[in-house]
């Protein structure tokens, strides 16, 4: 069995291919599989130490959810967004979380302050020590912390669709001065919430992920720099 085996689970469980779909979203979150990389059902199999049927049924899973897609004869591939799309996906993830954040400022509890305030606290030791993972970790809960203190079960739905901008928000994230410059609009969000000031709130955090999304143009260097010009070329295609 290797180590990347998915042993059976009780009945009442996540599925098999339910299991393997969850792996391999947290493969793909996480920047451990490549933007356009192709998912060859029989390497995830052996990868997975499964058949390859829970596994074709786990593609379809994330296909669902648009971090896969199935192009027929070429395959399973992992989601890649042309630049026209990455822009317009940040410009209504701000709006979202925005709202959000709007939210959150007129109910939040003195418990949930000190929640994002921990979150917030994590970001800021992650940054001192220079350790991208970790910030990128702190600064998904705390975002993810504002989502759950405003209540809005359908915001919390659509913006759980935005998880496949996880990989450009992650390197993004690891450009430098990012990290500081983060903290800074943390604090500023935080501020605002922190006073009730619902539309400061929103602003603020509108801001925030605008700026991520200006990220792009360094994300397009960074392609150009390291030589993947296959998904660069993607993003070239859309502007043509």
């Amino acid at each position: 069995m290797t180590k990347n085996a998915i042993k059976a689970r009780p009945s009442g469980e996540k599925s098999l291919s339910a299991q393997i779909a969850q792996r391999l979203e947290d493969e793909i979150l996480s920047g451990e599989r490549s933007l356009g990389e192709r998912l060859d059902e029989r390497e995830l199999a052996s990868h997975f130490d499964a058949s390859r049927t829970p596994v074709r049924e786990a593609l379809q899973r994330l296909a669902a959810s648009g971090l896969v897609v199935m192009n027929g004869r070429q395959g399973a591939h992992v989601a890649r967004l042309t630049l026209i799309q990455l822009l317009d996906a940040f410009k209504v993830v701000a709006e979202l979380e925005a709202l959000a954040a709007e939210q959150a400022a007129r109910r939040i509890a003195p418990a949930q302050i000190a929640e994002l305030e921990a979150h917030e606290a994590a970001c800021e030791a992650a940054c001192a020590e220079g350790d991208v993972e970790r910030f990128y970790a702190a600064n998904l809960r705390f975002h993810q912390g504002i989502v759950e203190v405003c209540g809005n079960w359908m915001l919390k739905e659509q913006l759980h669709s935005a998880k496949l901008l996880a990989p450009y928000r992650r390197y993004i994230t690891s450009q430098p001065g990012r990290m500081s410059s983060s903290l800074v609009e943390h604090d500023a969000i935080l501020e605002r919430i922190r006073s009730g000031d619902s539309r400061g709130a929103a602003e603020q955090m509108r801001s925030h992920v605008n700026a991520l999304g200006l990220g792009v143009s360094d994300f397009l260097h960074h392609l150009t720099r390291t030589g993947q010009q296959e998904i660069l070329a993607a993003f070239e295609d859309a502007e043509g």
